[in-house]
């Protein structure tokens, strides 16, 4: 069963960052949305999140056009669409890794990375590294799909903290993995259904600090579109925090529409 998609995006640099770090991409044709938030000085977590999604986006174009073939002995049990995005998430972290070692000022720049392919609806998937954050509106009912990879989020897996006093904690920005800190990372890959209707919603965690679950999840709910959704959440979180850039992209599920024929039939 076919579906259509429709996709949407807002970024804004905060109240008082120079530069915006994050980096969201949207690209129709391959049906793949991305978000990522660099970090390091000298400019380095710009072009480590631009990194990050445009070579995410050239690997999976080459795939698909048979330009490059994924090794064999690459994660062979993984489902093919899991597999290409794990394969282009690896080659964006070994790149921008290499530049790192490479130039002394970008030493330590990395960036986190969530994106989502809707290949079909048996078979779509997400990869995820850091605390950017995947969340899902099915049915009413919204929830988170990725984990952070962030310290406090570890202590709230243990029972230590919980998620409240976590995203008000001071270290909060402490991450456990990100793309580019080490020659090899472990990157999450969620296997996904998606079904019309499902509204998927990729943010930087610049959102996170600005609005509450609950209140993304009602302008999430509102009849009106995408785009004014993007720029409703981005807005409302710069205003209520803006110390932090703050990004997100929505995609959206239906039903594949009918052509009309030539008599309306």
């Amino acid at each position: 069963m076919d579906f259509d998609i429709e996709f949407a995006s807002c970024s804004d640099i905060g109240k008082i960052r120079e530069k915006n770090e994050d980096s969201v991409l949207i690209v129709p044709e391959l049906r793949l949305v991305a978000v990522a938030d660099g970090m390091g000085g000298h400019n380095a977590g710009e072009v480590a999140s631009n990194l990050a999604v445009s070579i995410l986006r050239d690997v999976l174009y080459d795939i698909n056009e048979k330009k490059l073939t994924i090794p064999k002995d690459f994660e062979p049990k993984l489902p093919k669409i899991a597999r290409n995005l794990l394969y282009a998430a690896n080659m964006a972290n070994e790149r921008i890794f290499t530049l790192a070692m490479e130039n002394s000022k970008r030493r330590g720049m990395g960036t986190t990375l969530s994106a989502v392919c809707f290949e079909n609806l048996s078979s779509s998937a997400a990869v995820h590294i850091g605390d950017t954050r995947i969340y899902l509106l099915r049915d009413g009912e919204m929830r988170q799909i990725s984990n952070d990879h962030s310290y406090v989020m570890e202590q709230v897996a243990r029972g230590i903290l919980t998620k409240e006093q976590a995203e008000k904690s001071r270290i909060q920005n402490i991450l456990t993995r990100a793309l580019g800190l080490r020659k090899d990372v472990m990157c999450d890959i969620i296997m996904l259904i998606p079904q019309p209707g499902d509204i998927y919603m990729l943010c930087s965690d610049g959102v996170n600090k600005g609005i509450s679950e609950g209140d993304i999840k009602t302008v999430l709910s509102k009849q009106v579109s995408l785009g004014k959704m993007c720029q409703e959440i981005v807005k409302t979180a710069s205003r209520n925090d803006g110390k932090d850039n703050v990004s997100c992209v929505i995609a959206k599920i239906s039903n594949k529409k009918k052509k009309r024929s030539f008599f309306g039939l």
